[in-house]
C-alpha cells in the first residue's frame, strides 16, 4: 500500500481514543502542511509529541521518519495518480465516467465467464477447509474477503485479515506448513516493499494464493489474471471472485 492508504487504514483500525489515531487524522486533514513540514511541525499540527508521531510512523511499517515523509510528500504531490480509477480522457463529465465504468463492468463479466473455472474454485475451497489457518494480506479491507472470512470462522477455521505491514510481519511468523495466505498486492513501485513478509511466509512453509505481478514468484497458486491497466475491472473481478469463493465455501461446509 502507499502511505495515504496506510494512514487511512491505521486511522480506521485504531480505537477512537488512540493518540495515534489523532495523529493520522491530523495528517489526513492537513496533507499539504504535513508533507511540507518536519516531524516537529507534524507534532504541532496534530497536537501531539514528536515521540507519538514517530511511533505512529513505526506502526505504518517505516524504519525512519525520513522514508515516511518522503513517501508522504510524493503521494500528496501525485495524489491524482494514486487515486485515479479512470484515465483523464474517460472522466471529463459524469456521462463519460458512467460509460467507462459500465464498459469495465461488462468486461469483468466476460472475464469471469471465460477465465474463472468453477471446478478449480471448488478445489480451492476444499484446500482452505483443509488448512490449519487462512489469512488475508491486502492493502485495504474488502467486503468480499470479509464474507469469506466470516464463513471460514463459522466453520471453526483460524483466520485473520491484515492490511498494515507490521501486522503482516507479526502474523506471518505464526504460520505453519498447513497455513494458506491469500494476497492481493498493489503493483506500483511507490508501494511498501513486501519482500520481508513473503520471506517470512516461505520460511514457515505456508502456501501463498493470490494476485500479484510484482510478487508472482512467491505465489503457489495464481487465482486469476485480470487487467493490470483497467483499475475498475481489476477491483470488480477481485470482488466477484471472492464472493463466488465465499458462497462455494458456505455451500460445502456450513449447514
Amino acid at each position: 500500500m502507499n502511505v495515504l492508504q496506510g494512514l487511512t487504514e491505521l486511522y480506521n483500525h485504531l480505537s477512537f481514543d488512540s493518540t495515534y489515531r489523532n495523529v493520522c487524522r491530523g495528517i489526513l486533514e492537513n496533507l499539504e502542511e504535513a508533507a511540507d513540514g518536519s516531524i516537529y511541525d507534524i507534532a504541532e499540527l496534530t497536537n501531539s509529541s514528536r515521540t507519538t508521531v514517530w511511533r505512529m510512523v513505526q506502526k505504518l511499517g517505516y524504519q525512519n521518519f525520513t522514508d515516511f515523509h518522503h513517501e508522504l510528500k510524493r503521494a500528496v504531490k501525485q495524489y491524482t495518480y494514486y487515486n485515479r480509477l479512470l484515465p483523464p480522457e474517460q472522466s471529463q463529465d459524469a456521462v463519460s465516467v458512467k460509460d467507462a465504468m459500465l464498459a469495465q463492468a461488462i468486461e469483468t463479466c466476460e472475464t469471469v465467464r471465460d477465465q474463472i473455472d468453477a471446478d478449480e474454485a471448488e478445489r480451492i475451497a476444499e484446500e482452505l477447509s483443509d488448512a490449519d489457518k487462512v489469512v488475508f494480506y491486502t492493502p485495504y479491507k474488502n467486503s468480499a474477503i470479509l464474507s469469506l472470512q466470516q464463513n471460514l470462522a463459522m466453520d471453526g477455521k483460524e483466520t485473520g485479515y491484515y492490511c498494515l505491514l507490521p501486522d503482516m510481519m507479526e502474523d506471518s511468523s505464526t504460520l505453519t506448513e498447513q497455513s494458506i495466505v491469500i494476497v492481493n498486492m498493489i503493483e506500483h513501485v511507490e508501494t511498501m516493499d513486501m519482500e520481508p513478509v513473503f520471506a517470512n511466509i516461505k520460511a514457515k512453509g505456508a502456501k501463498v494464493y493470490g494476485v500479484s505481478k510484482r510478487y508472482k514468484k512467491y505465489l503457489d497458486r495464481e487465482l486469476f489474471r485480470g487487467s493490470r491497466e483497467k483499475v475498475v475491472t481489476g477491483v470488480l473481478l477481485f470482488d466477484l471472485y471472492f464472493l463466488m469463493l465465499s458462497e462455494i465455501y458456505r455451500m460445502k461446509y456450513i449447514r
